[in-house]
């Protein structure tokens, strides 16, 4: 056991949606290892996190978790792809807290605002094309409260953000925008944290003057 594996079971618990798990692996859908998904979940109890902004629902798991942090919790979730949408609303319903979820089918780069709620949000959680991390940064900053969250998932996207001698040039180029949206982030003076956990987690407390150059 290495030291990285250690701190992972460490912050392992109790998985509580064990059906969406199995469904995820049976149908290959890519979800938050499970001890980024505690660390976040711990981050939003820290910050007293009620509203949530979901760039990326998939299947639904990680709203789950975040409304199961607490029952005032509630979450707007965007999702493009019409069948993943569909079945995390089934789970939302299923699950009983589809009261608690707003749940949007659209493009999250266009989508307009107005069919996101009232902002500001608690937390701006970013788990969708890891490519358009920046372009999803820049456009739904202004929803967040100044002091919120914002989270980022896969931002070491399973070791290629310092991977070299890749010749595949779709991957080449992710991990280019990727690896550009950190060290963007790590310049620019926000108060930020890169952590180690799952794919690696990105956590940022938004400044009344944060801006990306």
């Amino acid at each position: 056991m290495d030291i990285y594996e250690y701190i992972r079971n460490l912050n392992a618990r109790p998985e509580a949606f064990p059906e969406m798990l199995a469904y995820a692996k049976r149908h290959d859908v890519p979800i938050m290892d499970e001890d980024a998904l505690n660390v976040m979940k711990h981050y939003m109890k820290l910050a007293r996190v009620k509203n949530v902004l979901e760039i990326g629902t998939a299947i639904g798991y990680s709203a789950m978790h975040m409304l199961s942090v607490d029952d005032s919790v509630s979450v707007v979730t965007i999702e493009k792809d019409e069948d993943a949408h569909r079945t995390a609303n089934a789970f939302f319903t299923d699950h009983g807290v589809s009261h608690r979820v707003l749940s949007v089918l659209g493009d999250a780069k266009e989508v307009p605002f107005e069919a996101l709620g009232e902002a500001p949000f608690d937390l701006l959680f970013i788990d969708a094309s890891k490519g358009n991390n920046q372009r999803f940064y820049e456009r739904y900053l202004p929803l967040v409260k100044t002091g919120g969250l914002i989270i980022v998932d896969n931002i070491l996207i399973r070791g290629l953000v310092v991977q070299d001698g890749i010749t595949a040039r779709g991957t080449r180029r992710m991990k280019e925008k990727v690896d550009g949206f950190n060290r963007a982030v790590a310049g620019s003076g926000t108060a930020s944290a890169f952590l180690p956990v799952g794919d690696g987690l990105l956590v940022i407390i938004k400044d009344e003057k944060e801006e990306l150059r």
